[in-house]
């Protein structure tokens, strides 16, 4: 008897973390499949390369025990059960896992002056190793004072910002939110964070971006309100978009044991994936340790269907996240952005202005953050999705 063909679609976190999922099973072939001449990257590490605190070799994946072919998947056959490649090859699969992640969302290719901006190198993406190497040469031809701006308002905006403004750099952000971040960690979290932005950097919170224009070799960036921003280098940090393979150009739809809906032996996770459950309703976490999280359960279940493995369950997101701010230390778990209540950090922690806000849903706690509380925040990862609020 064969061996039951398992394909996995993305070298990142979600991809290796399955592939070490199904790797040694005696009864499953393993094949991975990385993007053309891709070298698989942590992508937590990336902004590290991008301000110079750390080098390409060190954020290096290690590669489970594979097969590994380079080759990005251009459409997947459903109903032959096969993955076309960039180069025309055709892989068949019994069971695939789609963790391909996902690419950084971008200002609107029609906004006067974006693309001449994107040609002339004043206008970067960090989201890739190559958008890394990218934003640190242009950081170094700019010298130590180089006035950046950052368009977004999340987590990888505010984390940039709070560094480039540490190494000297006169950063703007530019956020289309009043409160950014309240998405991802509450309305206090975010507020807490909006403060210290408004103390180190400028800020203009509420805008957008109407139009990108050149003045020697910088940008003036024209707001929707009239104002106007001078800056050298623009970095957009404007979130992630599910980057699948045809016919899920928008990200795959997935139940709460990762299974695509409607179509029998493809599971997706990560960045690529947009959950539908009882639970939570409809939501997607695009976040390191979370995809791994995600990948793995996602291989449980496909052992759990060939009768090799136990029933995982139900997945529900447990996995905790950080960022250090102008220095103070945000950090997370499960998923936040619900309706949030105070929680007690301790007496010590009060005095020190830290704290603990607990995230609810339909009455029971999906996630937590917290700011200089990680210990408290991380101790309800496994409470998560259990605890009435």
């Amino acid at each position: 008897m064969n061996a039951h063909h398992a394909v996995i679609l993305g070298a990142g976190a979600a991809g290796t973390a399955a592939a070490r999922a199904l790797a040694g099973q005696q009864d499953v072939r393993l094949t991975l499949l990385a993007q053309s001449n891709e070298q698989p990257t942590s992508r937590m590490l990336i902004k590290g390369v991008a301000m110079g605190m750390t080098t390409p070799e060190l954020i290096r994946l290690p590669l489970p025990r594979a097969e590994f072919v380079a080759d990005t998947a251009r459409r997947v056959d459903t109903a032959r059960r096969e993955v076309r490649l960039a180069s025309g090859a055709v892989i068949g699969y019994d069971s695939l896992i789609v963790a391909s992640g996902s690419r950084a969302r971008r200002l609107d290719a029609e906004l006067p002056g974006v693309e001449e901006a994107e040609r002339a190198g004043r206008l970067l993406t960090l989201h890739t190793l190559d958008d890394a190497m990218g934003v640190r040469r242009a950081l170094l031809a700019r010298g130590k004072r180089a006035r950046i701006a950052i368009v977004g308002g999340g987590l990888i905006a505010a984390e940039t910002a709070s560094t480039l403004q540490a190494q000297g750099h006169l950063v703007s952000l530019i956020a289309r939110s009043e409160l950014p971040g309240v998405a991802s960690f509450g309305r206090s979290v975010a507020a807490r964070i909006a403060a210290d932005h408004r103390s180190h950097v400028s800020t203009y919170f509420g805008r957008s971006v109407s139009r990108i224009s050149s003045e020697g070799a910088a940008s003036v960036i024209s707001l929707d309100d009239g104002g106007a921003i001078a800056a050298d280098l623009i970095i957009m940090a404007l979130g992630t978009e599910p980057l699948s393979p045809a016919p899920w150009e928008n990200g795959i739809d997935v139940d709460d044991r990762l299974r695509a809906h409607g179509v029998e032996g493809v599971y997706a996770a990560g960045g690529v994936s947009v959950h539908h459950d009882d639970h939570l309703g409809t939501w997607r976490i695009d976040h390191w340790e979370d995809s791994m999280a995600q990948a793995t359960h996602a291989a449980q279940a496909l052992l759990h269907g060939l009768a090799l493995g136990q029933d995982p369950g139900s997945y529900r997101p447990r996995s905790a996240h950080m960022a250090m701010m102008y220095g103070r230390m945000i950090s997370g778990v499960g998923i936040g952005g619900f309706p949030e209540t105070e929680a007690d950090a301790g007496a010590e922690a009060r005095d020190a202005e830290e704290f603990l806000v607990l995230h609810q849903h339909q009455g029971t706690v999906v996630g937590a953050s917290g700011v200089d509380a990680v210990g408290e925040v991380y101790q309800w990862g496994q409470r998560l999705h259990t605890v009435e609020a």
